[in-house]
């Protein structure tokens, strides 16, 4: 495998800024992801006819209970929108021989969902690639999306499909933000992404790296 110096040379930074701040950077993102998980305003999000469920590695094949979440939240609104299709994001990650939006697809199916409305998208294997690929297969590029994933999650989705220029509205798997020791320690590590997410774009910005613009964002050196 060929070593990828772009991105340890961003990490080193990103964890340099970390430390450099006494972790200042990291607990204002640790707080940004927070108020945007507990936000019940983006449940009002749906009057969109496109939706973007982010792929989740499988357990056995199957989906896990976060990722049913996003496709139960997917299936409620497409029996309510009878005009809304739906893109399911995401290859083989992991050990599944199948991928993960293989597995949603069947899921939906299961739940009654119209199997001429789902789209799926087979190749991308983290949520960078995810919304870079999906920005490739959607032929309007200005239409309403969407994006459904998880509350802890839904931050730096957001963040990256704007990056794309892909015009998202958040919707968030879950109902209301749960209070553990889990989602908080989901929330930490989120924040840390997007530390790297944005310490890599504007690397790239300053040094006019194509090569990193063109991974993240619809930004041209």
């Amino acid at each position: 495998m060929k070593f990828d110096y772009d991105r340890y040379i961003v990490l080193s930074l990103s964890i340099i800024i970390i430390v450099l701040t006494l972790g200042i950077s990291l607990m204002g993102l640790f707080v940004y992801v927070f108020i945007i998980a507990k936000d019940k305003k983006n449940l009002a999000n749906n009057q969109a006819n496109l939706l973007l469920v982010l792929g989740k590695k499988l357990e056995n094949n199957s989906p896990d209970g976060e990722y049913i979440s996003r496709l139960n939240r997917a299936a409620l609104i497409l029996n309510k929108n009878l005009n809304c299709n739906v893109y399911i994001l995401g290859g083989i990650t992991g050990n599944a021989s199948i991928a993960e939006s293989d597995a949603g697809n069947f899921f939906l199916i299961d739940l009654g969902v119209d199997s001429n409305k789902i789209f799926l998208e087979k190749e991308s294997v983290h949520t960078l690639e995810n919304l870079k690929n999906f920005y490739h297969l959607l032929d309007n590029k200005i239409q309403k999306i969407l994006l459904v994933t998880n509350r802890y999650h839904m931050a730096r989705s957001m963040m990256m499909a704007k990056g794309f220029k892909i015009n998202a509205l958040s919707c968030p798997a879950e109902d209301s933000f749960k209070y553990t020791f889990t989602n908080i320690g989901k929330i930490i590590i989120e924040a840390f992404y997007i530390n790297f997410y944005l310490v890599g774009r504007y690397w790239a910005i300053l040094t006019n790296n194509s090569k990193i613009l063109k991974r993240i964002s619809n930004i041209s050196g």
